[in-house]
């Protein structure tokens, strides 16, 4: 197993013209970035300005709770194995909510969110969950509860341990640091936050399915099937597109079956994804699986021109869908990608009823072949794993 930060001595030799080393630095990929921006001062100097030629996923594996460590499967280097270690205390008891290039959006236990770098350390801390501006008040009580409120307590009022956020999605720039982040905040409002911010500001934006942010852009999916694209860029949000689908989910679906898990009922367990690609279309990605195996299925739909029909197909051409940031990667760009793929790590929510993630459910899935690729056993022979995620690092 590797470490990512070997330094060493100054040589002359390494004062190489900036141009050229600019040069070097651009053709390198994430590791070998890492790598060679370690030699000494004046090249770690020079890669500030350079960024690595990588857009192939990684996956990054989470320890069991108390871990302050992290590891990391690249695909690229014949299944090589990475450990970033003594990540804090404070990391070892956090949970991922979302990852955007080397960034993680954490929340630790006492509900305080904040995102990281863990490759460069780097953290900036959100605004505390009690800080919000809108219909929804929250306030931790004396005892270490919350307390939840509606505005000026109209509706509801109760007290509760934990707090729902939902849909958790963020968007960062790599290079200024402004960023992005929002969640569904106890199913009721969409909460938000932009760098600078010292409250989470609340909009009236009921999400009943998935939600992307990209390029200013808030990307909400519904039951319906229908997608709703709102502008950020402002004081405030404003929708721009909405989509007219006929689908009636009440007819669609009809009566459901009630299962028996203690009497050996199986049935099918499906997840919906929105995902916004490269070139801003939008794809429905439905994950399947039985409830007692580990063998996925993936269905993928495109909506039509008329943006009022989910067409199904078969193909994503050049590209592959890398599911849990929500986008898509053209894989002709980059050798190493596999195309016409979907990179996916399992159902992250709490709700998926009698069915725990497991290891199994990290995957690369051909629509090609219709075939699974999984990372070697040996990637999770020596840590007890919580969870896991891809992610392209940068």
């Amino acid at each position: 197993m590797d470490s990512l930060s070997p330094p060493c001595d100054v040589p002359r030799w390494s004062k190489l013209p900036s141009d050229l080393l600019h040069m070097v630095f651009e053709r390198l990929g994430f590791s070998d970035f890492q790598r060679a921006k370690s030699i000494c001062p004046f090249w770690r100097s020079a890669s500030i300005e350079s960024a690595p030629n990588n857009q192939i996923p990684w996956m990054i594996l989470f320890p069991e709770k108390g871990k302050d460590y992290c590891l990391f499967f690249n695909p690229e280097e014949n299944n090589k194995t990475y450990r970033i270690q003594d990540l804090g205390v404070n990391f070892a008891n956090s949970h991922c909510l979302a990852i955007c290039g080397s960034w993680f959006f954490m929340r630790d236990p006492r509900y305080k969110l904040y995102i990281m770098n863990l490759f460069t350390r780097e953290r900036i801390d959100l605004p505390s969950v009690e800080s919000q501006v809108g219909m929804l008040l929250i306030e931790r009580t004396t005892d270490d509860m919350f307390l939840v409120t509606s505005k000026e307590g109209i509706g509801y009022k109760y007290n509760q341990e934990d707090l729902r956020i939902d849909l958790p999605f963020f968007w960062i720039d790599q290079k200024t640091k402004d960023y992005f982040v929002t969640c569904y905040l106890e199913g009721r409002v969409t909460a938000y936050a932009e760098n600078g911010d010292k409250f989470w500001k609340q909009a009236d934006l009921k999400i009943s399915g998935d939600v992307v942010y990209k390029e200013h852009k808030l990307y909400l999916y519904d039951y319906k099937r229908d997608v709703k694209v709102f502008d950020f860029s402002g004081d405030s949000p404003r929708k721009i597109v909405e989509t007219q689908v006929n689908h009636d989910p009440l007819c669609t679906k009809g009566m459901s079956r009630r299962v028996y898990p203690e009497l050996g009922d199986v049935w099918d367990i499906k997840d919906t994804h929105l995902v916004v690609t490269v070139k801003g279309e939008f794809l429905r990605v439905k994950s399947i699986v039985k409830s007692d195996g580990d063998v996925w299925s993936f269905r993928i739909y495109k909506m039509d021109s008329s943006q009022s029909e989910w067409e199904k197909i078969t193909s994503l051409g050049d590209e592959a869908i890398l599911l849990d940031q929500r986008t898509t990667l053209l894989a002709n760009a980059v050798q190493g990608i596999k195309r016409n793929s979907i990179y996916f790590s399992g159902i992250h929510h709490d709700y998926v009823f009698h069915r725990v993630w497991s290891e199994k459910d990290i995957l690369n899935y051909s629509l090609d072949t219709h075939k699974i690729e999984r990372p070697p056993p040996s990637f999770f022979s020596n840590v007890q794993s919580s969870h896991a995620r891809w992610f392209v690092p940068n």
